[in-house]
């Protein structure tokens, strides 16, 4: 039905308000409240590093000059840090925004991405956001279960999310598997390895995807400071081809 002109305003694109919006951890706690164990957001208990702390009150005194966009100085330290080409990573908003431009970049109305049965939730808002169709697939003892992903893809499938290690399951996949799940995807489907929770791993047969980020044309592997201690900075990275 046509709006009357004195009715009329703007409207979001079709299925936008249909969208479930995402839920995060409370931020305060209940009135009357004491003393809470909060669980919810995977906060350190332990508080932000020291010298993190110190370097927030050095910068503070700057905060009316605009920061370099293209984050030169963190990009170097990460690389530094992990081995990596400055040039192949991008810096964000948290990962939740690169996760966001993956999707807005690669996927539009009519396309498919898949993600597991206990994903982060995010995946999904930003598929149904870009117009695409989230495909979920079922785990197996709550772990992602490579043949049902590779078995889900279609023509129309642009993108995977691979959360490694998964939250909030707390299990991971091999990286022999996940080597298999890229070997098994057409060259024009984008596998996205989501690292947050990859510093808590320590498993000879894992690796959070540096490695194939680095070699392949169709991965890039996202990481976040959030788990470190550093939630509310909102700093995550992306490294690609």
């Amino acid at each position: 039905m046509n709006q009357t002109p004195d009715k009329a305003r703007p409207t979001p694109r079709a299925g936008i308000m249909d969208i479930e919006a995402y839920v995060p951890g409370k931020s305060t706690a209940p009135a009357g409240v004491a003393k809470v164990h909060k669980l919810s957001s995977n906060e350190n208990p332990l508080g932000p590093s020291p010298k993190a702390i110190e370097a927030a009150r050095e910068v503070a005194a700057r905060l009316d000059v605009y920061p370099d966009g293209t984050a030169r100085r963190l990009r170097e330290a990460i690389a530094e840090a992990h081995g990596l080409n400055p040039a192949n990573i991008i810096c964000s908003n948290g990962s939740d925004e690169i996760l966001g431009l993956l999707a807005q970049t690669y996927l539009a109305s009519g396309d498919e991405a898949i993600i597991t049965e206990h994903a982060f939730m995010v995946y999904k808002i930003y598929i149904q956001s870009a117009g695409a169709t989230p495909v979920t697939v079922k785990e197996t003892h709550e772990r992602a279960d490579i043949d049902a992903i590779l078995a889900a893809v279609t023509p129309r499938t642009r993108i995977i999310f691979l959360a490694n290690p998964n939250n909030p399951t707390g299990t991971y996949v091999p990286f022999q598997e996940v080597r298999r799940l890229h070997a098994g995807l057409p060259k024009n489907v984008l596998l996205v390895l989501d690292g947050a929770y990859a510093e808590y791993v320590r498993r000879n047969d894992y690796e959070a995807g540096i490695e194939l980020a680095g070699s392949a044309e169709n991965v890039v592997m996202t990481r976040t400071f959030s788990k470190i201690g550093l939630g509310g900075a909102r700093i995550g990275w992306m490294y690609g081809p």
